[in-house]
């Protein structure tokens, strides 16, 4: 046997040899096989069933395609769905323009998608489809030669049996003949001339009869040598195709997932767009934006005031009365108290946490104040500062004007630097002059220092 793929044929079978560097067939080696195994196709049916094997593999890559382009259309109508019935118009800002870039690449992506599953139709699924068909009717046309050729060796073969048959009955029946007239000399003449006549019609019939098997076997090796060269043939046709469809598919395969991967850049190419506008994107600004967009204003209403029908002097059976405040004044009635709960800062260098030497300014906290309600202000986080009207007052100015040490304040130099936690406080450095506006109570002053008005920590100045 040599290194190459050998197929052994006698009438009935094809043994092949497969070898991944070489043909099917490189050459017919002959083994003789019984007669029951002559009209045999076991060889024959086994590159038939790879030829089935090959057409439903190549009809289940066609419908994978098919599905895939399916998912990939159905994918992108859904992303364009989405983007669609996406809203957030009343967005703004940096925000807003990230928003608007999402839905925008978002859209695009769609369109990728839906042009890749148009491109696994068209290119792919039209492809296999073409490909499948040719080689069916490639296919089809040697196995019609191959059954033609093996239809004529089987009845070629039957004919050679049924003439060997027939021949060696007319054998048998010319030797008993012959012997039955060499035993007849007891006879009468006519008997013997009848049994000899007999055998020689015998011995003719016989003799014809060889002739007839004779040409039955020369047929059934022509059928035989027909039947193998068009074994042959389809042998080499039927490798063709199969090289044919696996060389194909790879590169189906292949051209399958640069798609896909050709996809895949397109689409992050789209996102890393939205990432460079989300790097662009500032609350602090959005903020802002909001703010210049949509002020009303910056004046609080002003509050609603008692006025009397009767003037200045109303009627005594309708003055108040003297067990209920005057109305006017009821603004100003005092609310439960609220207590800012931050500590009193320490300054630097402070130790044993007192501050000032002063054991009980340990954890000071600003004191219970009794808040008139129009006297709560709203602070950026949400909470309510507590600011008395007359510290409004003092923030407020004089006409616009800072106060001085001259209307009866005084003044303080600030030994350490302090930061505000709030915007109902100031902030100031060391060695800085301020304007006491007003002292709290024993830990916090109200003062004013480059126009700008606050509370600060006593502790934190020394005042002159």
């Amino acid at each position: 046997v040599c290194g190459c793929v050998c197929v052994r044929v006698w009438a009935h079978v094809a043994c092949v040899y497969m070898s991944v560097f070489h043909s099917f067939v490189c050459f017919l080696c002959l083994t003789p096989l019984k007669e029951l195994d002559f009209t045999g196709v076991t060889g024959y049916d086994v590159l038939v069933k790879r030829l089935k094997d090959g057409k439903k593999m190549t009809q289940d890559f066609e419908d994978f395609v098919r599905a895939r382009a399916k998912l990939e259309e159905t994918y992108a109508k859904e992303l364009m769905k989405l983007v669609k019935n996406s809203h957030g118009e009343t967005e703004i800002g940096s925000l807003r323009a990230s928003w608007d870039c999402l839905k925008a690449e978002t859209e695009a992506s769609s369109r990728e998608h839906l042009a890749a599953a148009q491109q696994l139709t068209t290119e792919l699924e039209k492809g296999v489809k073409e490909f499948k068909e040719q080689q069916r009717d490639t296919r089809k046309k040697s196995e019609e030669t191959v059954k033609k050729a093996q239809s004529f060796k089987k009845s070629s073969f039957q004919a050679e049996n049924k003439a060997k048959q027939d021949y060696h009955s007319k054998c048998r029946t010319a030797d008993k003949a012959e012997e039955t007239c060499n035993k007849s000399g007891h006879l009468q003449p006519k008997k013997i001339e009848e049994l000899k006549a007999k055998a020689k019609k015998a011995r003719q019939s016989s003799e014809q009869s060889d002739v007839a098997y004779q040409d039955s076997i020369r047929n059934v090796d022509e059928a035989r040598l027909l039947w193998e060269r068009e074994m042959e043939v389809a042998c080499k046709v039927f490798q063709d195709l199969e090289e044919e469809r696996i060389v194909f598919l790879r590169g189906m395969m292949w051209k399958m997932c640069n798609v896909y991967s050709s996809l895949a850049v397109k689409d992050d190419e789209l996102y890393e767009a939205v990432r460079c506008i989300l790097e662009q994107c500032d609350a602090d600004s959005d903020l802002t934006l909001f703010v210049q967009q949509r002020r009303t204003g910056s004046e609080r209403p002003v509050p609603i005031e008692y006025e009397n029908f009767y003037g200045n002097n109303p009627p005594h059976s309708i003055r108040p009365s003297a067990n209920r405040p005057p109305l006017q004044h009821m603004a100003s009635s005092p609310v439960p108290a609220i207590v800012q709960t931050r500590s009193l800062p320490v300054p630097p260098g402070a130790g044993g946490g007192i501050v000032g030497g002063d054991p009980s300014l340990t954890s000071h906290s600003r004191p219970p104040v009794n808040v008139p309600v129009e006297s709560l202000v709203q602070a950026d986080d949400g909470t309510y500062s507590v600011v008395p009207q007359h510290q409004q007052q003092l923030m407020a100015g004089n006409g616009g004007g800072a106060l001085t040490p001259a209307q009866g304040l005084s003044r303080c130099r600030a030994n350490f630097p302090y930061e505000a936690q709030g915007p109902e406080e100031l902030s100031f450095k060391e060695g800085d002059v301020l304007t006491v506006l007003m002292k709290e109570d024993s830990n916090w002053w109200m003062g004013e220092l480059r126009s700008q008005r606050g509370m600060f920590p006593c502790n934190y100045v020394t005042e002159f």
